[in-house]
């Protein structure tokens, strides 16, 4: 068992145990943030976008969550909205873990578990095909808003829930009410609810395999909601015959003259072959081609197929 899918188990074994108590939910909350922050860390260490710098900072664990949720989305891995939203509630994991009251419900910490489950590709974990189903109505219908007056419950006074006890006696005035981290939520459910759409539009009309080379099929946003499917093996080929001296680039459109992705082509990288006709154009046949987070053309001749 991988330290992502024993911290994503812990999450969902507390919220069972916790009924209404808050403080135990709000320990749920960091098991599933900690399991969200080892995985991207993971995904961003394979990606080639990364600075020395930033892959430094990640294998010395003082990688910040603003700086990784950045990389997250440039690596699509996440979208801007969830990107957003995951800051939103790691500003409310950090008040938590500094003596704050948390004021989430069980409902909306699981719905966080289950989110966090997708992203990692562990929905086995927290429910059936018929649960899913359940959870993904759950989200779409708010199930990321906190409840303002939660109660809270007597703790034992042992160990990490006796601390947390003594912290809720002296902030016995702090208030429930969190306005930003509510819309936050808000926002976050109305994007499950149009993830939703576009998912089942792509299901029905054009089932393709995704975009992105090196994003796992979590990065996905209809996997956030729906159960995994069959999908088809993406075409791979590795970048050859590249001329001495510097590195290849891919072209907005099948030209020599049409201007460059960022993302630079080495000899040996692999890439992915996308779904659409090849192009004659100056001479040459142009491929589509996705690497890296970004599709562009790239000339047949400076390509090897595999199994070629």
């Amino acid at each position: 068992m991988t330290r992502v899918e024993e911290k994503v188990r812990r999450g969902f074994d507390l919220v069972r145990r916790a009924g209404d108590d808050s403080d135990l939910l709000g320990a749920a909350l960091l098991a599933f943030h900690s399991a969200l922050s080892d995985h991207l860390d993971a995904e961003l260490r394979r990606s080639p976008l990364l600075s020395d710098a930033e892959r430094k900072a990640i294998d010395e664990g003082t990688l910040g969550w603003a700086t990784r949720a950045m990389l997250a989305q440039r690596a699509g891995l996440l979208t801007e909205k969830q990107r957003d939203c995951v800051l939103e509630i790691n500003r409310v994991r950090a008040g938590f873990a500094r003596g704050e009251g948390f004021a989430g419900s069980a409902r909306s910490v699981a719905a966080y578990g289950e989110f966090v489950a997708d992203l990692c590709g562990l929905t086995q974990i927290y429910a059936s095909p018929s649960q899913r189903t359940t959870a993904a109505h759950r989200t779409s219908t708010g199930a990321f808003r906190e409840a303002s007056d939660a109660p809270t419950r007597p703790m034992a006074a042992s160990g990490f829930r006796a601390r947390v006890q003594e912290r809720k006696v002296r902030q016995a005035g702090w208030s429930l009410e969190s306005q930003s981290f509510h819309l936050a939520l808000v926002a976050l459910a109305v994007l499950v609810l149009v993830f939703l759409a576009i998912g089942g539009l792509q299901r029905l009309l054009t089932p393709s395999p995704p975009s992105i080379a090196g994003a796992p099929p979590t990065a996905l946003s209809a996997a956030i909601i729906l159960p995994p499917t069959n999908t088809l093996t993406p075409k791979k080929a590795r970048i050859v015959n590249l001329p001495p001296g510097g590195p290849g680039w891919l072209r907005t459109t099948p030209s020599f003259r049409a201007p460059t992705q960022p993302v630079p082509l080495s000899e040996g990288l692999e890439v992915t072959l996308l779904e659409r006709n090849p192009v004659d154009a100056e001479g040459t046949r142009w491929r589509f081609v996705s690497v890296g987070g970004y599709d562009g053309w790239c000339p047949e001749h400076n390509l090897a197929m595999d199994g070629n």
